[in-house]
């Protein structure tokens, strides 16, 4: 299980008839860094910035060509949108000719069929495309009109999401050049990253920003910004599918007063559990199963766990400690399914959904758990502190690895693909869990290099592949 995001921003173009966006730059890095951060939207982010159409027709067939059934996929947009000869819709691209859009640009048609191919049960495609384009001089417009974005992605296909800037990309030319300038600061992006970094989306604050809140939250706040765009949206997802954690406080519910003779034992506050499905795509697609989980037990707190097994039920740790799950089951193996939940927020550990082999999750936050596996053939272990490693080693459970210390940058190396045709590698910083860097390793492809920046401490996320890491 992945979270991965793809955010495709394009704000300079070859071609003297587009105008240079304001906004795309400062989309990009804002969104990157709401969606990446651990405490947040927990995803993978990849940036695509001013590159030609090959190149980012390449990133995004490469996000949807290797995902499961359990992947989380978020594609963001933030460019010029175009509009082609019969009406169809083109994303413009550092190369783009408006007379060669076939070939130069992205088109709808192209990003639709990577979406039907994926596996993922949880795709999310945010479409902040900046009104219109012009053509070059003596080329004449043959599609006048308005193009309706979500015609150019037909519903049919289960799992999948699209929320766009407005509901129609407008056209107007003055010769070669726009008659109205609409570039200027994104009013959807902003919106987008001002409701997750707030935790504002969150508007039945429960902790968690569903994809249904935060359009609800981005159709507000751009209406009262600007009344003439009208986000839109078509989701078609069995089930609600959750962005992000919420940085908003949970309110504390408190039972009427009763004679507590007449007055039931009260269960544990009921808290809405985010399974964390997959990993996505660029810009805003996230996934989860929610369902509900019943906390119970005294109001006295256990005492601290020791490092060994998890105790049934409820159990306290001291951030930072690690969770390590191996797979004991022997016969009708259908891996091990792990749920924890934080019992203080009701919020749970973003634990893959079904794991074989040993695995070594860090954890960043101390408090008290309550837990549960699929199989007691799972052995659950608790070690306290993040670990120690030390340059060069071999990664021998997948997963997070112990902490260790890089001076600068590291080199990874790929032992065993494990039947993979790529490996995802991130790093991350060791105290707070935020995303450092990130890359890919195909198979035949040379070691990776991670730069870990300013910080020393650090571990490294992998879950399929063993890996051997050496200084560089």
């Amino acid at each position: 299980m992945s979270r991965k995001a793809l955010i495709v921003a394009n704000d300079s173009y070859e071609h003297e008839g587009f105008r240079r966006l304001l906004a795309p730059a400062a989309d990009a890095s804002a969104l990157a860094h709401v969606l990446g951060d651990p405490n947040i939207g927990d995803f993978d982010v990849r940036v695509v910035s001013n590159e030609p159409a090959y190149v980012i027709q390449e990133r995004i067939e490469d996000l949807f060509a290797d995902s499961r059934p359990d992947d989380v996929l978020l594609l963001h947009f933030s460019c010029h949108g175009l509009k082609g000869e019969s009406g169809e819709l083109f994303f413009a691209t550092t190369n783009t000719r408006p007379n060669r859009l076939g070939s130069t640009a992205v088109s709808a048609d192209f990003v639709q069929r990577c979406m039907r191919s994926s596996r993922s049960r949880s795709v999310v495609l945010l479409l902040d495309c900046c009104y219109g384009g012009a053509f070059s001089r003596g080329v004449r417009v043959r599609a006048a009109g308005d193009v309706d974005v979500l015609d150019n992605f037909p519903g049919g296909s289960r799992g999948r999401a699209v929320i766009t800037a407005s509901s129609a990309m407008e056209y107007a030319f003055e010769g070669d050049q726009l008659a109205d300038d609409q570039s200027r600061p994104s009013v959807f992006t902003s919106a987008l990253v001002e409701g997750l970094a707030t935790g504002e989306a969150d508007r039945d604050q429960d902790g968690w920003v569903s994809l249904n809140e935060l359009y609800d939250y981005v159709f507000d706040r751009v209406r009262e910004r600007t009344p003439h765009q009208t986000p839109s949206r078509d989701i078609e997802m069995q089930g609600e599918l959750y962005v992000a954690r919420s940085r908003r406080p949970i309110p504390e519910v408190r039972p009427p007063a009763a004679d507590p003779a007449e007055q039931p034992a009260a269960p544990g506050h009921r808290r809405r559990l985010y399974a964390w499905a997959a990993a996505g795509v660029a810009v805003l697609a996230a996934g989860a199963v929610a369902s509900t989980l019943l906390l119970t037990g005294s109001d006295d707190p256990p005492p601290a766990t020791r490092d060994g097994p998890l105790p049934a039920g409820n159990f306290e740790a001291a951030a930072p400690w690690r969770l390590l799950i191996r797979d004991n089951i022997q016969g009708n193996d259908a891996g091990c399914t792990v749920t924890m939940v934080h019992n203080d927020s009701g919020q749970p550990l973003p634990l893959p959904t079904a794991i074989y082999g040993p695995m070594s999750f860090q954890v960043q936050r101390g408090g008290t758990f309550n837990w549960s596996v699929n199989d007691p053939g799972c052995l659950t272990t608790l070690q306290s502190g993040p670990g120690s490693a030390t340059l060069p080693f071999v990664q021998t459970t997948l997963g997070d690895t112990d902490a260790f210390t890089a001076t600068g940058p590291i080199t990874i190396e790929v032992i065993d693909f494990h039947g993979n045709n790529t490996c995802d590698f991130t790093l991350r910083d060791a105290t707070t869990g935020q995303q450092l860097d990130f890359g890919t390793v195909p198979k035949g492809g040379a070691p990776l290099t991670l730069n870990p920046g300013d910080t020393e401490k650090v571990y490294l996320w992998n879950q399929y592949c063993t890996a051997r890491l050496t200084s560089t």
